[in-house]
């Protein structure tokens, strides 16, 4: 029987979605970058929840007034409302009920954005283009096509500035996102992009080597061994090798920075698919200093956004149907500021090329390194610096003597000068483990030089607060231990206590997690230091082992281990609690710092520290299950894993974010079984079942269905009345969003209790076979039941 709407109820629901809209459109104008942010995510989960319980009409009303809206923002003079409409355009990327208008519309506003005066915009729109592309359907094909060549015909043009910065975005997004497409284009590409390498501007010379990368990583990646030697890497190369020409440079009115810059960056993108080891050792130096830079801005902005989105994949046949729209916003949040790749919330990785090898460019290299060695190219301006050195460095049996020579000694030079330092140990970094034994000359001044800028042995007599020390002086340390291994143990076990004295960092805690792989012997000098800097941090008190006197733990204290974060330092004490849950402390008994975690921090007021906390908790606790299981009787070990998890389960159902509750539930995975039967233990989990957030029911449902076959006693009757409850909600609820979460829900069940869901296999193929047969049915309710067959099958 069909519902019938009185005009009356059509108002209001009309009324409410456009007073839904307005928020939402408030909120891409705000001048706040998560403001917008927060905006766009709820607008995308808005549209793929809620909206679709609405009629079609009033679904249609809604799609036309928000196109409206985002018409007018992407119009705007207003640099964030340019934002907003983007991010509101990429919300609405993928989302069902899309249609060839919406996209090709969404395709003509973006086009408009470029070029654009704000580079973060142009960044943004090229990045939404890129998503826009995998839309799919005809689409993909005429619209990727027109668009590359677009902007090929900017690069080959006349020289303009902001055409060109769009050009070489665009493509660099194409290349990533439609490579199959863009791979069509190839050729073309590579006569029009050295246009924009050899720009004046430094930001359109990298934008058009980011464009370079792509492309040379796609036609990597489609090399085949029967095809003919391709033109294209001997086309870079000759490139790279005109900005080495002094004559050629004077014709095109290029300075000499900005020409050996290009050169430079040409070459890097060519060594780094010459070198797949080579690189993979940069991108290793480069996420420790990121981890650092991350840090310190998450300091700054605490949790500004929350987390990244909470998803569950508790078995095989649900993998495919989670929620995908939001990768795309979060990817192109990395570019809602300067600084670029902010997601929401927690620090996020770098993002990181894809590894490949090129045969036919290594062979090239190989044959042509010679030609663009000479001229002194050691003495190159610092922004080379970095770039030729690690060019060197991945060919590592071209380093002869004498280039060795002149390389340390201009390395050594610019280690004495503060604006060249960071890049100079970065290079330094590369090229002792390319070189590795070779580097013993030079090691006692590398290692002098390490010292001066760390802090010296009577810092804590300074009575000094805090030093600052480069991230890439640890990561130099990190690569001379793998370069010399156990050999350089008595010059790094000299360093440890000036390390330790700089304070907890991610750059410290990264080199001293290396230095304990790579130098055994150090391992546990190197875990009594970071324990008694952490007791500090969490505990403010000296370490104090099982059964030492108090008075003998201060004795002990390390005297340079001052420079300790305040009590209210929150960043400092998550990173604390990060490094006490992930570093390797084998040997040491832990039992202090988690009751000390559990008692202080699970109920700390920020959200940032109970979230590390309960993370921190649940991995502190595996070696106390770990001798339970071991059938080793411990009273003190059965009373300490008792006493934390009915604590984290209490901060799993009553703190009052969602994702403190969500965390502490996806932590406590198969390893806390045994305990997390018990009944009283089982009481709480129950209690989440009710949880406001459908994800938390799901991980407790899947939770609780694991646990039934170790307490059936307990569990069974509680998840017969559940299986009740469910095939009631899906047969009966008339909100399509309500049966959705009930057949995944069942589902869920289904795959985790398949002893309790046998006797009832009829009734509930009956229940999934009718929804399968409504005659209005729901998209995403169809794809949950069916999955939940599947599921049903394997019984």
């Amino acid at each position: 029987m069909p519902v019938v709407v009185f005009p009356a109820v059509a108002m209001v629901i009309l009324s409410g979605t456009a007073t839904v809209l307005q928020q939402f459109v408030s909120g891409l104008k705000s001048r706040n970058e998560d403001t917008r942010a927060k905006s766009a995510k709820d607008l995308q989960h808005y549209v793929t929840t809620e909206l679709r319980e609405l009629s079609q009409d009033e679904a249609t009303t809604f799609y036309d007034e928000l196109n409206h809206h985002i018409f007018e923002l992407v119009s705007s003079s207003d640099v964030n409302e340019k934002k907003g409409g983007i991010l509101a355009i990429v919300s609405l990327i993928g989302v069902e009920g899309g249609n060839a208008t919406r996209i090709s519309r969404f395709a003509n506003y973006l086009r408009n954005l470029l070029p654009s005066s704000d580079p973060v915009v142009m960044e943004m729109a090229s990045k939404a283009m890129g998503h826009l592309s995998m839309a799919g359907d005809t689409f993909t094909a005429e619209y990727v096509e027109f668009e590359v060549k677009r902007a090929l015909e900017w690069l080959g043009a006349d020289r303009n500035e902001g055409r060109r910065h769009a050009a070489v975005l665009v493509l660099r997004e194409l290349a990533v996102s439609a490579p199959t497409f863009f791979f069509q284009q190839v050729q073309p590409f590579f006569d029009n992009i050295f246009y924009a390498v050899w720009d004046q501007k430094q930001a359109i010379r990298e934008g058009a080597v980011s464009a370079l990368r792509a492309c040379l990583i796609l036609t990597t990646q489609r090399e085949t061994k029967e095809m003919q030697k391709p033109q294209w890497y001997k086309q870079t190369f000759e490139e790279a090798e005109k900005g080495f020409d002094e004559t050629l440079a004077k014709e095109k009115g290029m300075n000499r920075d900005d020409r050996v810059h290009g050169a430079l960056l040409i070459l890097n993108e060519l060594v780094r698919i010459s070198s797949m080891e080579g690189e993979r050792m940069r991108e290793e130096m480069e996420e420790i200093t990121q981890q650092q830079l991350v840090h310190d801005k998450y300091c700054k902005e605490l949790m500004g956004f929350g987390t990244k989105p909470r998803h569950i994949t508790p078995f095989t046949s649900f993998q495919s149907v989670q929620p995908q729209q939001s990768n795309a916003l979060l990817g192109l949040l990395g570019y809602s500021t300067p600084q670029g790749f902010l997601t929401f919330g927690a620090a996020p990785a770098p993002a990181k090329s894809s590894l490949v090898e090129s045969r036919y460019c290594r062979e090239l290299m190989e044959e042509r390194f010679d030609q663009v060695r000479p001229s002194g190219s050691v003495a190159l301006v610092r922004p080379g610096l970095g770039l030729v050195l690690r060019w060197r460095s991945d060919s590592p049996t071209n380093i002869t003597d004498q280039y060795l020579s002149d390389s340390m000694g201009h390395l050594l030079g610019c280690l004495k000068k503060e604006k060249e330092r960071t890049a100079a140990f970065q290079a330094l970094g590369l090229l002792v483990v390319a070189v590795r034994t070779e580097i013993q000359p030079y090691l006692s001044k590398i290692l002098e030089i390490i010292k001066a800028a760390l802090p010296p042995k009577d810092f804590a007599h300074k009575r000094q607060k805090t030093i600052q020390v480069d991230a890439t002086v640890f990561t130099c340390i990190s690569m001379l231990s793998r370069a010399m291994g156990p050999s350089i143990q008595p010059d790094i076990k000299e360093l440890l206590e000036p390390m330790l004295a700089v304070g907890l960092s991610p750059a410290l805690t990264a080199v001293l997690y290396d230095l304990s792989r790579q130098i055994p012997q150090l391992k546990k000098d190197i875990q009594d230091g970071l324990l008694k800097m952490l007791s500090l941090v969490l505990m403010h008190k000296p370490l104090r082992h099982p059964g030492m006197p108090k008075g003998l733990a201060h004795q002990m204290a390390s005297p340079s281990l001052t420079n300790i974060p305040e009590a209210g330092d929150v960043g400092g004490i998550t990173l604390a609690l990060r490094t006490l849950g992930s570093f390797e402390f084998e040997g040491h008994s832990l039992t202090q710092f988690v009751r000390h975690c559990a008692d202080h921090f699970l109920n700390s007021e920020h959200k940032e520290i109970r979230m590390e906390a309960a993370r921190t908790c649940s991995r502190l606790l595996t070696p106390s299950i770990n001798l339970i299981n071991g059938h080793v009787v411990s009273q003190t070990a059965v009373q300490v894993v008792a006493d934390v998890l009915s604590k984290l389960l209490v901060v799993g159902i009553t703190d009052p974010d969602p994702d403190i509750r969500y965390c502490v539930l996806a932590s406590l995975d198969e390893r806390f079984d045994a305990h997390l039967a018990q009944a009283e233990n089982l009481q709480a989990l129950f209690v989440a079942l009710n949880d406001e957030v459908f994800e938390i029911r799901e991980l407790a449902i899947c939770t609780i269905g694991r646990l039934s076959s170790m307490n059936p006693a307990f569990v069974m009757p509680f998840l017969r009345k559940m299986l009740i409850q469910i095939l009631t909600e899906l047969e009966h609820s008339g909100v399509g969003r309500n049966k959705e979460q009930s057949a995944r829900m069942l589902g869920h069940l289904v795959s985790n209790a398949p002893r309790l869901i046998r006797p009832y296999m009829e009734p509930i193929l009956k229940a999934l076979i009718l929804k399968l047969k409504d005659p209005d049915p729901n998209p995403a309710v169809v794809i949950s039941v069916l999955a939940t067959i599947g599921e049903l099958a394997q019984v």
